[in-house]
């Protein structure tokens, strides 16, 4: 069997790399097989449910509660895929990384005795959120490692950036002056691939430790007001680095909730029938405190 092409998507927290994937998705799962690895810092991964709505051949592999790249995972997670590829038998794969992973050790994923001679790394996307880069960019050098390993850079939600993406794509470029930028909404992108000139990745590299940060998750059968549910996530939206889930409303109706930083966002959606399930990462002390808080804004009756 011929060796299967791998196209990396990397992205800090929120920059929009599942949206990345659905367009991907929608312009070429009709006319080949791909497998997507959905990788999440979290332990519970909303973003999957999200993509599965989508049509055409391809099937998801799912690494939750860490970094594909880090010593922890990194041995299971090889096993996993090898034996994803043996059983799905994909024409291409798409690696979703964690928007906290540090992706300098791919090429130690890529030679692995189970994975050398069947998975070649074919290109890396790497998403840009154009309204918190630069805050981001002074904080996280796992991010920057992101941006200078890509082929080309994915300049997202230029619509909502108060600054001229012109400055950013100047950062971007001291960055990594060899890859093409775009500048774009809602992760619309050409597709066109235009490789780095110039790309090494050592065998055997350490990624960052896993970061400073908590994931928690909420889970309830409780029913919120979208009042209310503005109420709690105006408390909280100084604690968390990202957030993100589905929240059954009063009146029998789910909502969307997605925030990055301290900006938020609410959808009513038909398209998730569960209870409650709401991830959130940021610094967060207490779980409990958390679910209670969330809990008090809520009521029995749906």
């Amino acid at each position: 069997m011929a060796a299967i092409p791998l196209q990396l998507v990397t992205g800090f927290l929120g920059s929009g790399k599942t949206t990345f994937l659905k367009n991907y998705l929608r312009n070429f799962a009709a006319e080949k097989r791909i497998g997507i690895i959905q990788n999440e810092f979290a332990p519970v991964n909303v973003d999957a449910n999200e993509l599965r709505g989508e049509q055409g051949q391809y099937e998801i592999l799912e690494v939750n509660n860490g970094s594909v790249f880090c010593v922890c995972l990194l041995g299971s997670f090889i096993d996993s895929l090898a034996r994803f590829i043996g059983e799905v038998q994909p024409e291409e794969l798409l690696l979703e990384a964690s928007g906290m992973s540090d992706p300098v050790s791919i090429g130690q994923i890529l030679q692995a005795e189970k994975l050398r001679g069947k998975v070649y790394l074919d290109y890396i996307w790497c998403l840009a959120d154009a309204v918190n880069f630069e805050r981001i960019s002074k904080l996280q050098t796992r991010v920057n490692h992101q941006v200078r390993m890509a082929d080309t850079i994915i300049l997202n939600k230029i619509d909502l950036a108060a600054e001229n993406p012109e400055a950013i794509k100047a950062e971007l470029r001291k960055l990594n002056p060899f890859a093409t930028i775009e500048a774009v909404r809602f992760a619309q992108v050409s597709f066109q691939k235009k490789k780095q000139p110039f790309r090494v990745f050592p065998e055997v590299q350490d990624s960052l430790p896993r970061p400073d940060l908590e994931s928690l998750v909420i889970k309830t059968n409780l029913f919120i007001s979208e009042e209310n549910l503005h109420a709690f996530l105006a408390e909280i939206r100084e604690q968390f680095v990202r957030c993100k889930g589905h929240v059954s409303l009063k009146g029998k109706q789910k909502a969307f909730v997605q925030g990055v930083y301290s900006q938020y966002e609410v959808k009513k959606t038909a398209f998730f029938e569960a209870p409650t399930e709401l991830v959130a990462i940021g610094n967060f002390t207490d779980a409990a405190s958390f679910q209670k808080l969330f809990e008090n804004y809520c009521t029995h009756d749906s």
